[in-house]
């Protein structure tokens, strides 16, 4: 194998996937952007919620 020949040309292409391993490989990621995004409402906005509440207490406490 010389130097500038790539290696990823050299995989073999001739098999194909089952439809059905396509299906499960997607599915699987959906579900992961899924978790993803609730982790995200929940964790992230409770976080800015509660910093945003902190902050709204300090202002109050200024103005009296």
């Amino acid at each position: 194998m010389t130097e500038n020949t790539n290696p990823f040309k050299l995989l073999d292409s001739e098999g194909k996937v089952p439809e059905s391993l396509k299906k499960a490989l997607v599915s699987e990621i959906d579900t992961i952007r899924n978790a993803s995004t609730l982790v995200d409402l929940f964790v992230g906005n409770f976080i800015n919620t509660l910093s945003a509440s902190f902050v709204g207490n300090n202002n109050e406490e200024q103005q009296c």
